[in-house]
């Protein structure tokens, strides 16, 4: 009877190591990989989930908590910024503190032209969004936004409309907006 006993014991033992093994050596550091790489394409917005967004839309500019949740949702959420809101004129603007790197200068654009829809499709009444750079600034209107992506913005919060209409467009759209010919 104590044989029996030692040898459940030595086999339970065994198996808890095998699981902590598995566990640490394959399960945790997949979960790791996952997660990383689901971040990384977060940062583009050729592949941002519309999913990771939607919890953002609002009727109004002035829920200033929403609109720095929703740029953190977004690509360029790791770069340093302050917010600064103008409720009179319905206007948001981001001042940056990098600049944007001619290397990277259309990667840039692209993500800010995105972020544009986005928050133009999830915030109901906000009418124009200013991205300042240290040596350069952007500005974007909604009335810009819908000739290029039509005129109903949230009824492109579908993740099919999105898919199609926004991301698939906007390598194309972020190239002939004239906001951002030099």
């Amino acid at each position: 009877m104590n044989a029996t006993r030692h040898k459940a014991i030595l086999i339970l033992a065994l198996a808890g190591v095998l699981l902590f093994v598995l566990i640490r050596g394959v399960v945790i550091p997949y979960k790791i990989e996952r997660a990383q790489r689901y971040e990384q394409e977060q940062q583009n917005p050729l592949t941002h989930h519309l999913s990771s967004i939607l919890p953002y839309k609002n009727k109004y500019l002035g829920n200033a908590s929403n609109l720095i949740n929703l740029y953190g949702r977004l690509p360029l959420n790791g770069w340093e910024r302050e917010f600064q809101l103008y409720p009179e004129q319905l206007k948001l603007q981001i001042q940056y503190r990098s600049s944007v790197d001619d290397p990277r200068r259309s990667e840039v654009e692209q993500a800010l032209l995105y972020n544009s829809i986005a928050a133009f499709a999830l915030i109901d009444n906000l009418q124009a969004i200013e991205y300042r750079f240290p040596t350069e600034s952007y500005l974007m209107t909604r009335t810009e936004i819908q000739e290029l992506f039509g005129d109903d913005l949230a009824g492109l919060l579908t993740q099919e409309n999105w898919k199609s209409r926004v991301q698939d467009r906007l390598p194309d759209a972020a190239k002939t907006s004239p906001r951002f010919k030099q």
